[in-house]
């Protein structure tokens, strides 16, 4: 008969497990033979305890299993206690609550029976995190409290950390967010106090959270970022800061910024998968590699023995030895094979970059159109130029386009009306927003002339307009703005404002004129009328109004805020000075205190001499 590899497929097949069951066997039996049985059993358990920090719970179990009855034949009852504390683990990972239970209890047994103080403690926190999603918390916060109390008794503080970030989970899973930060602020600082780095970046994590949930974003930000620089490069740490990041700025509706830090996890998530296939390979190949070596070790011995075989005991050692060839080489191309899907995979990913860069530069012509409209809705440079004689306007988008707007129009009674205003959000849904905004300014001049009745009017349309968005809260979208009309032919100001304020310089003093703590549109206060402030202008002042884009910008040696004390420094020491040249000033400071930074927002600001 024709012989072929199919035909003796089972038979090779048979062969190859028999080699296999040998080689391990080998293995076990030398692997351990110069260690005492207890040292054995502690070996066993530390390598279980690797497997599980790596997720390989076949593995973790097989060695923890090997330990546990090694422990009992011995009577090693340590080792016994910390095998069950390693089955409980893998099952609590695995989901299997009630036998990972089951055998934590009977390591707490053990533990307290040998009087093994750390044992029983790590054993408590991991019992705590078995009940953290059951029906109520009292039993996971009775085994995280036990915890925390014999970790103190030790003075271990890596211990007490821990115990706080468990404690802590738990109250953000009660929604008690008080108790939730005083124990997630005390294992911060404790974890700061014996520098570890990731036990701050998980604390900084959760404290993070809890202030989304309270809708304190800014705050939020600032603790997900602290949480970056000390994430110590731990990748996982790193996919859940990002992850939250996105998170907090979909809560914002930023949806540009909350989809680049997306990518940014799931591209991070994806290299660690990256890494983890291409160690399994290399894993695979080393072992091909020592089972190649052994086999052509044990046939080199085996010559010796051949020589006084019979003929049939020499045919099944040339099978055996054919066989173990086969199995090495079936296992090459099976290497290879996974190689070529590897490559195949690379070239569908270039094709696919092709595809998003196609797509990025439909998506950036679309913006650029988008720009043009929205630049036909602000004051364009004709208006600005026959009402107001000398002035400048610094306007600089973080993006494309922008939320930040300024309007201006004649009155029906002849003044002049000039809004500086801040849309909710930036990017696109910043610049929809604003031409919602100036749509509604321009229906409220329609009815009147007054600024504060002409942002009453305006809220009152963005208010009807959005309650059909969709959201439960009936759209809570607006801008921040301050509206100035000017009177020139009687050196008057009138002045309604909305969380923006405006300045006026005269001389070296700087007058500020407080804006109303509310925006146009929906608020609590939204039945409160805006304020009206009239202010008699005298020749050389110098009127101010600004969004918050400048004073907010991050920068320095610090990278701290502009802050808005500093830009009245600034404005207060070039007021004198050509308002062209004040407006390059502004440019030049801004770039200087920006640095290599990111724009953090939208930046306007605009000044009038009278």
């Amino acid at each position: 008969m024709k012989f072929s590899i199919k035909n003796q497929l089972p038979f090779l097949i048979l062969f190859g497990f028999g080699i296999n069951y040998f080689a391990q066997q080998t293995y076990r039996d030398n692997k351990f033979k110069n260690i005492s049985d207890t040292g054995k059993v502690n070996r066993a358990n530390r390598l279980s305890e690797k497997y599980i920090e790596e997720a390989n719970y076949e593995k973790a179990f097989y060695y923890a299993s090997e330990a546990q009855q090694l422990a009992r034949s011995i009577k090693y009852q340590d080792g016994l206690a910390k095998s069950y504390k390693n089955t409980g683990t893998i099952y609590f990972y695995e989901a299997d609550l009630e036998n990972s239970i089951e055998d934590l209890l009977e390591a707490l047994r053990i533990f307290k029976e040998i009087k093994n103080q750390n044992g029983i403690a790590e054993t408590y926190l991991t019992l705590g995190s078995a009940y953290i999603d059951g029906p109520d918390y009292s039993k996971s916060l009775n085994y995280f409290s036990m915890g925390l109390e014999i970790y103190k008794q030790l003075e271990n503080k890596k211990g007490i950390a821990k115990s706080l970030q468990d404690l802590g989970v738990v109250y953000i899973n009660k929604q008690d967010f008080k108790a939730a930060s005083d124990y997630l602020f005390k294992a911060l600082n404790m974890c700061r106090e014996i520098n570890n780095n990731k036990g701050v970046s998980l604390a900084l994590i959760n404290i993070a959270y809890i202030n989304v949930t309270q809708k304190r974003y800014p705050k939020a930000l600032e603790y997900l970022k602290q949480a970056l620089e000390e994430a110590s490069g731990s990748k996982e740490l790193i996919i859940t800061i990002y992850a939250s990041m996105s998170n907090l700025y979909e809560k914002q509706r930023d949806f540009e910024k909350a989809m680049k830090y997306y990518k940014l996890s799931e591209s991070i998530n994806d290299s660690v998968k990256n890494q983890k296939t291409i160690k399994e390979i290399y894993e695979m190949q080393a072992k091909h590699e020592s089972e190649k070596n052994e086999k052509e070790m044990q046939m080199l011995r085996q010559l010796d023995v051949i020589k006084n075989l019979d003929l049939k005991k020499n045919r099944i050692t040339i099978y055996f030895t054919i066989t173990a060839f086969i199995l090495a080489a079936l296992l090459s191309i099976v290497l290879y094979n996974r190689f070529r899907i590897k490559r195949k995979s690379n070239e569908l990913l270039t094709s696919q970059k092709k595809v998003i860069e196609d797509k990025n530069k439909s998506i950036l012509d679309s913006i650029h159109y988008a720009e043009r409209i929205q630049r036909s809705f602000i004051a364009t440079k004709e208006i600005l130029d026959e009402n107001l004689h000398d002035y400048f306007v610094f306007f600089k988008a973080k993006d494309v386009v922008s939320g930040d707007f300024y309007w201006a129009s004649k009155l029906s009674n002849g003044n002049f009306a000039l809004a500086t205003a801040d849309s909710t959000g930036h990017g696109v849904p910043g610049a929809i927003m604003s031409l919602l905004n100036i749509t509604s300014l321009e229906k409220a001049i329609e009815n009147t002339n007054q600024p504060s009745e002409i942002l009453n009017e305006t809220r009152k349309t963005i208010i009807m307009r959005l309650k059909k968005d969709g959201s439960a809260e009936g759209g809570k979208d607006g801008m921040d703005a301050s509206l100035t009309v000017y009177d020139f032919k009687n050196k008057k100001l009138s002045i309604a404002a909305a969380n923006n304020p405006v300045w006026i310089i005269r001389g070296t003093k700087l007058i500020d004129i407080k804006a109303d703590k509310m925006p146009v549109g929906k608020h609590d206060k939204d039945n409160v009328s805006f304020t009206q402030q009239e202010v008699e202008l005298q020749t050389g002042d110098v009127v101010y109004t600004l969004t918050d884009g400048f004073p907010d910008q991050f920068g320095g040696e610090k990278g701290k805020k502009f802050m808005y004390k500093q830009l009245k420094e600034l404005l207060i020491s070039i007021a004198l000075l050509p308002m062209q040249e004040q407006k390059e000033i502004l440019k030049t400071s801004l770039n200087n205190w920006k640095g290599d930074l990111e724009q953090v927002d939208d930046i306007c600001l605009i000044g009038v001499r009278i």
